[in-house]
């Protein structure tokens, strides 16, 4: 049973820590398609400028799903009964 519980406590862990990897990836994959779209297009640097706000955008969401993600499951509650401390 030990080994059932280890498990249990590491998912939320490492969906956490995976949070760091996606936004890397988001802004890389933004970087390279811009700069890839730049020499195809001869725009440089505009579209990958314009990517990596696109990849930095991308990035910020998947941090704000999983934080929401937590923060609901967090009390209890769920979130839904406004005891969040949100402040709306």
């Amino acid at each position: 049973m030990a080994s059932g519980s280890r498990k249990n406590s590491l998912k939320p862990a490492l969906s956490v820590m995976s949070v760091g990897i996606e936004m890397g990836v988001a802004v890389a994959v933004g970087f390279f398609a811009g700069s890839w779209l730049d020499s195809r297009l001869g725009t440089e640097p505009w579209l990958m400028c314009v990517f990596v706000v696109f990849g930095i955008v991308a990035a910020f969401k998947g941090l704000w799903r999983t934080a929401k993600k937590y923060w609901d499951d967090g009390d209890g509650s769920g979130g839904a009964n406004g005891d969040s401390g949100g402040g709306r």
